[in-house]
């Protein structure tokens, strides 16, 4: 079966609007698309349009090579589809971020699947994506947070590490200023110490 007949058996199956399969991937809350074997887009659901922002007007004969991000390089790709063509896999699955129409990045975990006739052959590729922007934002805020909990500790511990011995100088420099007969000069110093300490605690 060519990559014609694969699209034409792929249209007579979205034709059957009563049939559950289609039913399923049509009302799939995620993103879900079909290519040909070639890798054109021969259809998409309606999820996979509200998410990346195109109609199927626009992305229908194209390739998902309109969804590429700079998150992922040549060799990804070439890693994905070595092994979605391996026999002993025949799928892939991954975390990668798409770019939509307007530009915004939308971070996914992606599994491709061949489609396959009755015999066996491949006729395409069924693309089913989980949408993790907004768990990915979670996981950067997270991130931020721990962050700034290990500089409040690193923060908690220098205070400590400096307070302890500043407070020894303070004291020693406030014992010493109360003698009696001390030189001008030095006790002016021995203020400037207790100022200073001051400051730094």
């Amino acid at each position: 079966m060519t990559s014609k007949e694969g699209a034409l058996a792929v249209n007579q199956f979205i034709e059957q609007r009563d049939n559950i399969y289609f039913r399923c991937v049509e009302d799939s809350n995620e993103p879900i698309m079909i290519t040909n074997r070639a890798g054109q887009l021969i259809y998409i659901n309606p999820s996979w349009s509200r998410i990346y922002g195109y109609s199927r007007e626009e992305a229908l004969g194209r390739t998902p090579r309109l969804l590429r991000s700079s998150h992922q390089s040549v060799d990804f790709y070439s890693q994905m589809w070595s092994q979605i063509l391996d026999p002993k896999f025949c799928y892939w699955r991954g975390r990668l971020v798409n770019l939509s129409k307007d530009g915004e990045e939308i971070s996914v975990l992606l599994t491709i699947t061949p489609y396959k006739s009755e015999s066996g052959e491949i006729l395409g590729y069924m693309g089913v994506a989980l949408d993790l922007t907004e768990q990915t934002r979670l996981e950067s805020q997270l991130a931020q947070q721990e962050k700034l909990a290990t500089i409040g500790e690193l923060t908690s511990g220098l205070a400590h590490e400096v307070g302890t011995p500043i407070g020894v100088i303070r004291g020693r420099a406030e014992m010493l200023s109360m003698e009696s007969n001390l030189p001008e000069p030095v006790q002016k110093t021995l203020e400037i110490i207790i100022r200073q300490s001051d400051r730094i605690s």
